[in-house]
């Protein structure tokens, strides 16, 4: 921040210019939902919408005016618009008043053997990642950021996929192909490991998320324990425009690790 700089503009300088280079194919959906850009930069109201909050809401972040902004719209606006580690950090500071605090990590994250984390993160060809009973991450591979950016900043599985609005744009047929499925499977981990405090907490964050909540009581739950293989789940991916892809989810469980979840990202035909 230059000396003569306030508190106050260094926000918007920030999210200005963030928006305005930040190019819209990076952005798994964007073209399905707003159509092609063929030029660098997003709108507000696009950033809005990506981030669930109407645009005064964010017009009020990128202001610079003081208000209680939650920690979900900085995460989200910090993804949508790819802040460097510098500016996420002053973005933060500036309107929560301290720095942000790291992402859990998993206690099997210092278990994880060594072979196990090396065939996760050298592995070319698909993409791998490995999450605990928490769907906390655990490892992943440069293939699966092509597909889930967002992993980098070591975001829950769950969360991100059943609260965050960028997962509904990016997911295809979220609800019925996405959510029911992955909702069934957190309630038989919500009854296998009930006193497990980390599982509460990320029970507790997707159940504050109206319209999960209303999925998670919902009467036509499947009655399955992991994804099925034979079903392919269609999704949209970075720097693919409008492209619908289909994407096999298969799970492994390692026999050191049998609470652990091994996922491989295969495509498939439409």
């Amino acid at each position: 921040m230059n000396a003569d700089e306030s508190q106050a503009s260094i926000v918007p300088r920030i999210l200005r210019q963030a928006r305005a280079r930040r190019n819209a194919s990076d952005i798994p959906g964007f073209t399905a939902v707003f159509g092609d850009r063929t030029t660098p930069g997003i709108t507000q109201a696009e950033v809005a919408q990506l981030a669930g909050v109407s645009r005064r809401w964010y017009n009020a972040l990128e202001s610079g005016r003081s208000a209680n902004y939650s920690e979900g719209l900085l995460q989200a606006v910090r993804r949508i618009l790819d802040l460097t580690a510098d500016e996420w950090h002053v973005v933060y500071r500036v309107t929560h008043g301290r720095a942000p605090a790291e992402a859990p990590v998993s206690p099997l994250a210092d278990l994880l053997p060594a072979a196990i984390r090396n065939l996760v993160e050298q592995s070319p060809t698909w993409g791998l990642y490995m999450s605990d009973l928490r769907w906390d991450m655990l490892a992943y591979n440069s293939k699966t950021l092509e597909y889930f950016p967002w992993m980098m900043y070591g975001l829950n599985v769950m969360e991100w996929a059943l609260t965050w609005p960028e997962a509904r744009t990016q997911l295809i047929d979220w609800e019925d192909e996405w959510a029911l499925p992955m909702i069934a499977q957190l309630r038989v981990h919500a009854e296998q490991y009930r006193h497990d405090e980390r599982l509460q907490e990320v029970i507790d964050t997707i159940r504050g998320d109206a319209v999960a909540r209303r999925l998670w009581d919902s009467p036509n739950l499947p009655s399955m324990t992991h994804p099925a293989s034979h079903r392919p789940r269609r999704l949209y991916l970075p720097r693919q425009g409008g492209t619908e892809f289909a994407m096999h989810l298969l799970a492994f469980a390692p026999l050191e690790l049998p609470s652990c979840r091994l996922m491989a990202i295969m495509p498939a035909e439409i």
